[in-house]
């Protein structure tokens, strides 16, 4: 009986003892105003102006209220904006921008916060040549694949960092029982150029992890620089509805600063299935440039060639 007793006992024990009540706090910070605008020279200035939600909260985000913008163009005030209250985003035609201009917005709402945030336009980058050749190239997994080796040849202003985004576009046309046929798509390419896997976008943590064309002038500072890259062909297949396919190669100029948010948020998305390689990981902070608040504004520009093909 004294046994029976103690075994009960212990067990009592055991079940207190694996018992502890942890509390979580996950709403310690009060919300924060978000703003993103992504400016190009001769666009309209489209602004997102909304607040953040609680970790707990459904919603991604929440509408502002009576919102205001203010916005300077190289430090001439262009003047007060009413934010509209039923769309996070807006469609500002007023403003016309050109490269090298200097942009602060300083948006508020009604309750008193406020977010500011400055950036400049790039200059635009030329592309000075293009040049393709048929190659057939070994890949892991795949084989032998037929590529497109394409070339392009720019200039990379010397004595300050640039930093670059090369994207490749694909566009059919075409017809379908009379009514326009179309399609648009980007490009997954082939990167064996170094400026793809230099600086930040090397390092045994991160092997082929897909930055999206992103890079550097860290090699090529003040040089005429020839970059090369691999377009797979079946790219220039014709579908079924298609009569005119073109393939169009951008080179964007970036801001460090959206450089350093696109690169963050990619990083952050979890190296496309890489973190679940590793037992522990450290999260990663997006990069942001508005003050008292969270986003990114950001000026853009970029030059462009093309190949056209028609059935």
């Amino acid at each position: 009986m004294k046994s029976r007793f103690t075994y009960l006992f212990l067990l009592f024990l055991a079940l207190v003892a694996c018992e502890k009540d942890i509390e979580i706090e996950l709403n310690k910070q009060s919300d924060k105003l978000v703003m993103y605008a992504f400016i190009y020279p001769d666009s309209a200035l489209n602004l997102h102006f909304s607040k953040s939600q609680s970790i707990l909260s459904v919603d991604d985000y929440k509408q502002i209220e009576k919102g205001r913008f203010q916005i300077f163009i190289n430090d001439s005030f262009q003047g007060t904006y009413i934010l509209p209250s039923d769309t996070v985003w807006s469609n500002w035609k007023e403003f016309s921008f050109n490269e090298r201009d200097k942009i602060k917005i300083t948006a508020y709402e009604f309750e008193g916060d406020t977010a500011t945030a400055e950036s400049k336009i790039p200059h635009k980058i030329n592309i000075l040549n293009m040049d393709t050749l048929s190659i057939n190239q070994n890949i892991s997994e795949l084989g032998n694949v037929d590529m497109l080796r394409t070339k392009i040849t720019f200039l990379d202003p010397a004595h300050e960092t640039n930093y670059y985004q090369l994207l490749v576009v694909r566009e059919g046309w075409g017809d379908i029982n009379s009514t326009e046929y179309y399609t648009r798509n980007t490009i997954t390419y082939e990167k064996d150029d170094l400026v793809f896997t230099q600086g930040e976008q090397s390092g045994s943590l991160l092997p082929g992890i897909n930055f999206q064309g992103l890079f550097t002038d860290e090699i090529i500072n003040g040089l005429e620089y020839e970059l090369g890259f691999n377009i797979p062909k079946d790219n220039l297949f014709f579908d079924y509805y298609e009569d005119k396919i073109k393939i169009t190669v951008y080179l964007y100029h970036h801001t460090d600063d959206y450089y350093s948010y696109f690169r963050s948020i990619i990083l952050a998305a979890g190296y496309e299935g890489f973190y679940e390689e590793l037992p522990v990981f450290e999260p990663v902070k997006i990069h942001t440039n508005i003050k008292n608040g969270l986003g990114v504004l950001s000026g853009m520009n970029f030059d462009s060639d093309s190949l056209v093909f028609v059935k």
